[in-house]
């Protein structure tokens, strides 16, 4: 009754705001700023999964409305307060949330964020329409059994009970250094109950996980450097051993000119009884997206013994397409994606034949998005 009477209030809260503002509303002036807006986002998707235990292809259709809520309020020697806040209505009827924060500081200088939100991101992949990875690979999701494309994104944001970061410009370079605060154990498929290397997860704690970032943009090129780890220890236990020790690094670089946008990401991940390499390159010229990404793993028995020994790679290429302005309606797109993806699994020793599995999946989807 209670979660119903909040989703109520957030529908009316949004309607009303709306409907007061003619479906967008912007105050600007000196002392701060005030605006909704928001965007439409529809997919039709096909899938061919080899994953699919039936043997079917798949159709289905998914999307959401995103409004946002953003204001701000200036003082007159450049400090600010900021807050953003961007309720999702999923077209499953669900309610969820995007972004929502609260920061201050000083414009072009220095700032302090708190709450839920995406930090730097250091595995950026274009223009990605769609796409998905073999079986239950995920960059956000560790599934046992599964290959891991990591993509140093483990301590970004929106996976916690908390958030904070701080950031600042010295000009052409650019430092943040965010933490994630709070139960961690979602970042494992099951979470308490779950399993890792076959071994059952058995309790969890409070984490504090830190992320650095430092950039440096020099005319048409940007390079990014990170590092994400868990300075608690313990705080995701299974059989006995901290599985929450996990350290990675990220680099990644852009070149931006003229109608050409080209990113080139590395991300590593030293864990217990593995560690995951991802590299991907991807670029957009005019409308047209194109990206590969690589995978590998490599699975030990130091800790757990006898669950897996050796390689596991995944390979991802994808494309994508952007109609804009369709009808000559101003920020009505239509877009369209497709994905294809591989396992190889080059083991010397797996515990069970259901892991792992070779499969190749295809994926191809058309959206409609429209921006308010």
């Amino acid at each position: 009754m209670k979660n119903t009477f909040k989703l109520s209030a957030a529908a009316i809260f949004v309607s009303t705001a709306m409907t007061a503002n003619a479906g967008i509303s912007i105050v600007d002036n000196e002392e701060g700023n005030f605006s909704v807006g928001g965007n439409v986002e529809l997919n039709f998707n096909y899938q061919d999964r080899e994953s699919n235990a039936a043997d079917n292809s798949e159709f289905n259709q998914d999307g959401r409305v995103l409004i946002e809520f953003a204001g701000e309020k200036y003082s007159s020697n450049g400090h600010f307060v900021g807050v953003k806040a961007q309720p999702l209505f999923e077209s499953t009827g669900n309610i969820a949330l995007d972004d929502a924060y609260f920061e201050f500081g000083k414009k072009e200088s220095w700032a302090i964020k708190a709450g839920r939100f995406e930090a730097y991101d250091m595995f950026p992949v274009g223009l990605d329409v769609f796409l998905e990875y073999s079986g239950d690979t995920a960059n956000d999701l560790y599934s046992d059994g599964s290959a891991y494309t990591y993509q140093a994104k483990e301590a970004r944001g929106r996976g916690s009970d908390g958030q904070i970061m701080y950031y600042q410009d010295f000009g052409n370079l650019y430092v943040e250094v965010g933490a994630m605060l709070g139960d961690r154990s979602n970042l494992f498929d099951g979470g308490v109950g779950g399993s890792y290397h076959g071994q059952t997860i058995d309790s969890a704690k409070d984490s504090f996980l830190v992320r650095p970032v430092v950039a440096y943009q020099m005319n048409d090129f940007r390079i990014a450097a990170s590092v994400e780890t868990n300075l608690v220890s313990d705080t995701i236990v299974a059989n006995g051993v901290d599985i929450s020790d996990r350290t990675g690094y990220g680099l990644t670089g852009n070149w931006t000119s003229g109608d050409w946008v080209v990113n080139a990401n590395v991300a590593y991940l030293d864990a217990v009884d593995e560690n995951n390499l991802s590299i991907g390159a991807n670029a957009l010229w005019n409308n047209i997206g194109l990206g590969y990404i690589h995978s590998m793993n490599e699975y030990e028995n130091k800790e757990f013994a006898g669950w897996a020994e050796g390689d596991v790679n995944v390979s991802t290429w994808y494309a994508s397409y952007a109609f804009n302005d369709v009808l000559q309606i101003q920020d009505f797109s239509i877009l369209l994606g497709t994905y294809y993806t591989t396992v190889d699994n080059k083991l010397t020793q797996q515990a069970s034949v259901d892991n792992f599995a070779e499969e190749d999946d295809f994926g191809a989807r058309i959206r409609l998005f429209y921006e308010f």
